[in-house]
């Protein structure tokens, strides 16, 4: 038998959609709250034996989206996820009543279900949840990508972010590590006694970096605006007005090129510290990189490709003693443009239009 197409499954989950509502289950129900996540129950009760398990008769409730289902007959596993982990649901027809079991048997992969039950463990000792009561939540109509090859295409994955979240846990890690380092970032400079501030995002003009900026237009002022591309004037501004400790973290926009890497709106954060200078960043931004990593890791030992980096040993050195380090050369002794060019080009250092001065060119060399 062919694999049926997308469009047939749509279909084929449409109808069952209608069966749902025939026997009287509503397909988007509200009003169950789990009382319990995935990772805790795994956590909890893991180094639980099997008799042990079924002895204390522990019940818990659980909602999560399907992501494998199997078993034909009177009794089928599924495994759910939810927003810590996976567990498998254990459905037996002799456990739950008549209408729960035909739910059950017509549940699909991504569909998101709510269940009360047992804690328990399988033959081979896998965590399982020995179900008692059955709710379909969310009738999924489209179905997820297939399980083993995932979300693999690249466009897709950027086009449909919450698809590739469902599918590559990866994805919805880095999400999450966001999250606490934005919140890490905001919290440490708060401790500090910075301000947190919010500046325009529309401005009358483009100003505090070079870059070409996204134009709206003001109907009631019937003018051109454009979106920021930078904090920095705005926040000067409240060092001026008499504020010693300022940051933002905000959005800015750049109407320039893009790649997965490069996109033209995107998150920054910029503070401003009064009677402060070089030395007094350093040991802020050293902080920050530091309870950064250990919001994120639990630690200060991480690995960048394949190097092992110890954040907890800072270490301030010029740039150019850097440089001078690894390719001989002295930009300290090094002030004329011409010969400067001419050193990055024996070094093969490509030079664009806009690197016209030998700071530039010690930037390319970095």
């Amino acid at each position: 038998m062919s694999e049926m197409t997308t469009n047939e499954l749509i279909e084929n989950r449409k109808e069952k959609l209608e069966y749902y509502k025939e026997i009287g289950i509503n397909p988007y129900e509200n009003g169950f709250k789990p009382n319990n996540v995935s990772r805790d129950i795994i956590k909890e009760f893991e180094q639980y034996s099997k008799e042990e398990l079924e002895e204390k008769t522990i019940n818990v409730s659980i909602a999560g989206r399907i992501m494998t289902k199997r078993g034909q007959g009177k009794a089928g596993f599924a495994t759910i996820k939810d927003n810590t982990g996976e567990i498998q649901l254990y459905v037996g027809s002799a456990n739950i009543s008549e209408l729960e079991f035909n739910v059950w048997k017509k549940l699909d992969i991504g569909d998101i279900v709510y269940a009360t039950g047992e804690i328990m463990k399988t033959k081979v000792g896998a965590m399982a949840i020995r179900v008692k009561v059955l709710n379909l939540l969310t009738k999924a109509l489209r179905p997820l990508p297939e399980k083993f090859h995932g979300l693999t295409d690249k466009e897709e994955r950027y086009r449909r972010r919450y698809v590739d979240l469902i599918m590559n846990d990866e994805s919805k890690n880095i999400l999450t590590k966001r999250s606490k380092i934005i919140a890490t970032l905001r919290n440490t400079l708060i401790e500090k006694g910075f301000l947190e501030v919010e500046t325009p995002i529309l401005q009358t003009m483009a100003g505090g970096a070079a870059a070409k900026p996204f134009i709206t237009h003001h109907n009631s002022l019937d003018i051109p605006m454009y979106l920021r591309i930078a904090t920095e004037l705005h926040l000067k501004r409240l060092i001026v007005g008499g504020y010693d400790k300022v940051f933002e973290i905000g959005r800015l926009f750049r109407n320039e090129g893009m790649s997965i890497k490069h996109n033209p709106e995107f998150t920054t954060i910029e503070l401003y510290e009064a009677y402060g200078d070089m030395e007094s960043m350093m040991k802020i931004t050293e902080e920050l990189i530091q309870k950064l990593c250990l919001s994120v890791n639990d630690t200060l030992e991480i690995t960048y490709q394949e190097t092992p980096i110890n954040l907890g040993n800072f270490k301030a050195i010029h740039m150019v003693d850097l440089i001078k380090q690894v390719t001989k050369v002295d930009f300290f002794e090094i002030t004329d443009i011409d010969e400067a060019n001419a050193i990055a080009k024996k070094h093969n250092i490509i030079l664009n239009d806009h690197h016209y001065t030998v700071g530039h060119i010690i930037n390319e060399f970095f």
